[in-house]
């Protein structure tokens, strides 16, 4: 085994090496949800069907947030931070995926907050679901922004994108089709999340992989 390969397998990402900064960042956007949604168990019992929707939004959130730092840690270090960054991706645009990354955290903070609210939209979709959707589908707005601009770290931008586009599907046709079974609008969107939960949690372990470099 050579000096360079030694050095790669014992090389700490940057991800891993900023861990602390990222719990700290997932500490504070979850306080209030938490406090909530403990405080409303604490007085209706977790047999409430509220509480028991505000849980499973709860820990949406939080592997939400999980992959979306996993992702945006992997593709910094990949495109900016690695010594061979300037090579392999010789068109990259840091200030663009830097606001870009920004957006899609203030997207998932806001989705935190909107964990204890019940009001329902058309067809029954609540302000949750909505933007649940809208943060896994905001990728797709980065994609199409790099492509445009010819960079060349589209193909890693691709494959977080075609992952949260999965995600995204199994939301609306868990949704959708529990709907059309006469399933009411509670149990249409826990349907719907605990699509995105699976599908969400099996991409976990594939980011971790890849963060060992």
């Amino acid at each position: 085994m050579n000096t360079e390969t030694v050095a790669a397998a014992g090389r700490v990402s940057e991800l891993h090496k900023s861990a602390f900064w990222i719990y700290g960042v997932t500490a504070l956007v979850m306080r209030v949800p938490f406090e909530s949604v403990i405080r409303h168990a604490s007085l209706a019992g977790t047999g409430d069907w509220q509480v028991r929707l505000e849980m499973l939004r709860v820990v949406v959130v939080l592997v939400l947030l999980a992959r979306m730092f996993l992702a945006a840690g992997r593709h910094f270090d990949l495109v900016y931070i690695r010594a061979d960054a300037a090579v392999q991706y010789p068109r990259r645009n840091y200030p663009m995926d830097f606001l870009m990354c920004l957006v899609e955290l203030l997207i998932v903070v806001a989705l935190s907050t909107t964990v204890t609210l019940h009001v329902r939209g058309i067809a029954g979709i609540s302000l949750f679901s909505g933007i649940a959707g809208l943060s896994l589908l905001y990728e797709n707005g980065w994609l199409a922004a790099s492509r445009a601009m010819g960079l060349t770290a589209v193909r890693n931008i691709a494959a977080f994108a075609a992952a949260n586009d999965v995600a995204f599907a199994g939301l609306a046709l868990g949704f959708g089709a529990s709907r059309l079974a006469g399933a009411d609008a509670v149990f249409a969107e826990q349907t719907g999340l605990c699509l995105v939960l699976a599908i969400s949690l099996r991409e976990l372990p594939r980011l971790v992989r890849e963060e060992e470099f």
